[in-house]
């Protein structure tokens, strides 16, 4: 079952019930090991009703993976004024055996962040890409073809990887996070696959990347043995697959056929600058929060990297005035070891992150000068703090 809570945590009473809850199916896992995700999006759906997106699978035996929307009520007539929305089932083209990273309201779309079996890779051997997937809050389906399915969702290729002339990719999306008032930038950690060398990376998205890639040329394979190719430009019908419009259920059956056998973009999402802010070998990165600070002119953005190990590594990136990226390990700490990092939390407010394992929480301070830094070069890599010189100690930063 659903359990719905005020925000104080207590319950809400049951002759206060929100209509449509009751019915876990959907909306989240039925194993607590399964990644998931969910959003609750206010504004912008059919009827500017609320309503519940998840990114789960909806049976036990975890065969049908999905994203969905819940059943969209009115909640003064508690009347229900739309049914649900999916992706189809069993289609390995729209979903195959995803892990669900993070899901985001943003504008008139809801995006969701996952890693999955490339299909189109398959001919070659089976590996794992990250994605993102968009789709428009108005979506209501087709009318007949595509019914109670999403008649916009499109997929794109998530690339992060060490550039060169044969780039090393980090395939697997393990942790995404945004800034609570920044919708431009998402920031996420991947790992390289498990059945060869371990490493793990950081990489930075903005949506203008991400939204290019889900407008630009289609992806299909004619025949199961042939390549997977981009589909011209003059086959893609009118709309453009994807796009939102007012009503779905007008849409031609050409868009809708067209969007059920072709959800996937041909172009990969590039990662900011062409390059990872940081990454290392034999360390596997599972969470990931960040901040960003301005100090001196300078802006700063400070990541931490949670591990399997139960160690966070502390980043800083920064540009300089030519607009070149840079980027410091500043430190690494422990936190759960030896349980991994299993949920990471950052409050500006209390100037804190928020670490939970299997076994505890715990809260750190994002300010650890004195503690961590016993030298003037370690103490001002750190955008946090800075180096006393009388008392020959690192504090935290203050002008002068």
């Amino acid at each position: 079952m659903d359990w719905v809570n005020q925000a104080n945590l207590s319950y809400v009473n049951s002759w206060n019930t929100i209509p449509g809850i009751g019915n876990g199916v959907a909306k989240c896992p039925f194993d607590p090991d399964d990644n998931a995700t969910a959003v609750w999006v206010e504004n912008g759906n059919p009827g500017q009703l609320a309503g519940l997106y998840s990114g789960t699978v909806a049976e036990f035996s975890k065969a049908d993976a999905v994203i969905f929307r819940a059943d969209l009520y009115d909640f003064y007539t508690r009347e229900k004024v739309y049914p649900f929305q999916r992706t189809i089932k069993y289609d390995s083209k729209w979903l195959d055996k995803p892990d669900f990273v993070g899901s985001y309201d943003i504008g008139e779309h809801v995006y969701f962040f996952f890693r999955e079996n490339a299909i189109e890779h398959i001919n070659c051997g089976k590996t794992v890409y990250s994605r993102v997937a968009r789709i428009c809050k108005k979506d209501t389906g087709g009318k007949n073809i595509l019914n109670k399915n999403w008649a916009s969702f499109v997929k794109a290729r998530l690339n992060c990887s060490i550039p060169g002339e044969f780039p090393f990719y980090f395939n697997e999306i393990q942790s995404i996070y945004k800034l609570p008032n920044d919708n431009s930038k998402f920031f996420a950690v991947f790992s390289t696959s498990m059945n060869g060398l371990i490493g793990s990376a950081i990489c930075t998205f903005s949506l203008s990347s991400i939204e290019e890639a889900l407008n630009g040329k289609f992806k299909e394979q004619i025949t199961s043995s042939s390549a997977w190719l981009p589909v011209l430009t003059s086959r893609v019908p009118e709309p453009r697959p994807g796009s939102c419009v007012n009503d779905t259920q007008t849409l031609p059956d050409a868009v809708l056929n067209f969007i059920r056998s072709h959800p996937l973009t041909d172009s990969a999402v590039t990662h900011d600058n062409r390059k990872p802010v940081f990454y290392t070998k034999d360390v596997l990165f599972r969470r990931l929060v960040a901040q960003k600070l301005e100090i001196d002119g300078i802006e700063y953005t400070i990541f931490y990297a949670g591990t399997k190990t139960g160690l966070i590594y502390k980043l800083v990136e920064w540009y300089d005035g030519t607009g070149h990226a840079s980027s410091n390990l500043v430190d690494v700490f422990d936190v759960s070891a030896p349980e991994p990092i299993q949920a990471m939390e950052i409050s500006s407010k209390y100037k804190s992150i928020y670490v939970a394992s299997d076994s505890a929480i715990r809260q750190v301070s994002l300010v650890m000068c004195r503690s961590r830094y016993p030298n003037c070069l370690q103490c001002v890599r750190d955008p946090n703090c800075g180096w006393d010189k009388d008392q020959h100690m690192c504090k935290p930063y203050v002008r002068g």
